[in-house]
């Protein structure tokens, strides 16, 4: 009955999303593909002012009619996030829009199971896959057509590549992962601790050195001009156009406790420093070591990773589909019911739809507390996985 409540309110979300109901309009989209259709036409040239505001405005010219009384969301992902969808300029806005949603679907899904299949025997992989596609983010993301829909495949990609010894299995892998890690690498910032930790692996050498290149192609093509600009672009849209007071993070929380202004920018900015420094001094003295403790580890560093984002809005959490499935095969390790996660998970939608609901006022938004609770009991939980055999399963490592 549960998993087919869970698909129920999966399809209700493609649903309600392919018949334009209840969608912002025009939704995010609009901005990926009108700068992606810009640098089609354009080419280098446009490649270097991608990021000017005036360009970016001239780009959504060709929307036309209504949508020029006001200006549609700033471009300001990685150039890797605008060729990804130069592809689908060829198309009017509204069929590129759904062609779009539909890939960003389907790889959704993939990447979902796959990660469940690589932990958890199949019927709890196909349980635990539909309870976290049903959860609030994912139609969030797919009504705004959100890169955020194919976070699942980044992570399955990267997740299987450490699992394969041929380097001729998961390099292309490894490269697939981090090119989509690039289009919004800000939401990972913490994965910098573990990343080190494991340095001496060579999927991890690999991903660097793919990050690296990818980098200095993108700058190649901006230029530093461009850089600046991007800089500047991603300030004015944060702080000014669409200031942080619905957002998941420290600077929302801050906005509201501290008040709109310099000190709490400064004190977000300060919080990513020393949540990095704790989370490497807590690793350095108490390293994971066995598969389930490092399961518990990554879900405590990606959460803690949303919650010192510079800018994570609610669809950004569809992150979360990755550890849901890691706690999944942890409780099953310690023997303990998913029931524990079914009503976390329960709890984590029902604060987002408080959290969005644009005619509830809250004090502060609750989002961020719960981020922070999330960490610390996953940190906690992987002392308690030290102890425990691996499950053996079809999807055991």
């Amino acid at each position: 009955m549960l998993l087919v409540a869970c698909f129920a309110v999966f399809v209700g979300y493609v649903v309600l999303v392919a018949a334009g109901i209840d969608q912002q309009h025009p939704p995010d989209f609009a901005a990926f593909y009108t700068v992606a259709r810009a640098l089609r036409l354009g080419g280098l040239d446009a490649a270097h002012r991608m990021y000017s505001l005036s360009f970016q405005i001239a780009a959504g010219r060709i929307l036309g009619g209504g949508h020029q009384r006001e200006f549609l969301d700033p471009f300001v992902n990685p150039p890797t996030a605008a060729w990804v969808v130069i592809p689908f300029t060829v198309l009017p806005l509204h069929q590129a829009f759904l062609a779009w949603d539909g890939v960003c679907l389907a790889l959704l899904v993939v990447g979902t199971f796959w990660i469940a299949r690589l932990e958890l025997p199949a019927h709890d992989a196909i349980l635990v896959g539909a309870a976290a596609l049903a959860c609030y983010p994912t139609y969030l993301a797919l009504g705004k057509g959100q890169y955020d829909l194919l976070w699942p495949i980044c992570l399955a990609l990267f997740t299987s590549a450490l699992r394969i010894p041929s380097v001729r299995l998961w390099l292309p892998r490894c490269a697939a992962a981090v090119f989509v890690f690039t289009f919004k690498p800000d939401l990972l910032i913490a994965l910098i601790v573990p990343a080190v930790q494991r340095w001496r692996d060579p999927v991890i050498r690999a991903a660097f050195a793919c990050l690296a290149a990818i980098s200095l192609i993108a700058l190649a093509t901006i230029g530093v001009s461009g850089l600046v600009s991007a800089f500047h672009l991603e300030s004015y849209t944060l702080l000014k156009r669409f200031p942080p007071i619905r957002d998941t993070t420290v600077l929302g929380f801050l906005w509201h406790v501290v008040g709109p202004g310099r000190l709490s920018e400064e004190l977000a900015a300060a919080s990513i420093l020393v949540a990095v420094a704790w989370l490497g001094w807590a690793w350095w003295r108490n390293p994971p070591n066995s598969p389930g403790e490092w399961r518990f580890a990554i879900t405590s560093a990606v959460c803690l990773s949303l919650l010192i984002a510079p800018h994570a809005l609610s669809h950004s959490l569809v992150l979360m589909v990755g550890p849901v499935i890691w706690v999944a095969r942890g409780l099953r390790e310690l023997h303990r019911s998913l029931w524990i996660l079914a009503g976390w998970i329960l709890l984590f939608n029902a604060v987002l739809l408080l959290s969005t609901t644009p005619r509830l006022t809250l004090p502060f938004p609750p989002l961020p507390i719960l981020l922070l609770v999330a960490t610390v009991c996953a940190w906690r939980a992987r002392g308690r996985a030290r102890t425990v055999a691996p499950m053996t399963s079809a999807a055991s490592d």
